[in-house]
């Protein structure tokens, strides 16, 4: 793996760390971060002696999503393309670390937003510090939710209560989240 720009990505003790790096856009996604996050997820994936992969944000942030802002800067005719891509690169990282026999923890310190939280959603466990904030935004930006949520988060909590997360956009604060999380069983 070349060495990557939107994120650090290091195996110590047999535990890989990967921190999304783009802290001054709150870890949103670009195509870059999607193809190097695929990357880095191959690489896990490929290790026979990995027993751990940790997840987090650097700054602020855990991931707030797509970076909204490179969508726009697209020639609105290459728009449609560019989105797949990112989200090809991303759902291709979830799928292989769903695959992967070492757990994968995701450490989410701040905002969890969009495409942030359904990674970490995808997560086999999920710690999260008291300042996160987990919120689907999709609609509020007119888009439908991707990165697995519609896959995980009817699992974790139900299809009514993930049905009104991805239609309200409600933020939920860390207990919020546990409490829902916790009465589900």
């Amino acid at each position: 793996m070349e060495t990557p720009k939107t994120l650090l990505f290091e195996v110590r003790e047999h535990v890989a760390h990967i921190t999304l790096n783009r802290p001054e856009v709150s870890n949103a996604m670009n195509l870059e971060m999607s193809r190097e996050f695929y990357e880095a997820a191959f690489e896990c994936e490929q290790s026979s002696d990995l027993r751990a992969v940790l997840i987090t944000g650097a700054g602020r942030a855990f991931c707030s999503g797509g970076d909204v802002k490179s969508f726009a800067a697209q020639e609105p005719s290459r728009l449609p393309a560019y989105y797949r891509r990112i989200t090809l690169f991303l759902h291709q990282a979830i799928h292989r670390f769903a695959r992967m026999r070492a757990p994968v923890v995701m450490a989410v310190n701040g905002t969890a937003g969009g495409g942030g939280m359904s990674l970490a959603c995808a997560g086999d466990i999920v710690l999260a510090s008291e300042s996160a904030r987990f919120t689907m935004a999709y609609t509020q930006i007119g888009l439908t939710p991707d990165g697995s949520s519609t896959y995980y988060l009817p699992r974790i909590i139900g299809l009514r209560r993930s049905l009104e997360l991805a239609l309200t956009n409600r933020v939920l604060s860390a207990r919020e989240a546990e409490t829902i999380v916790s009465s589900r069983g």
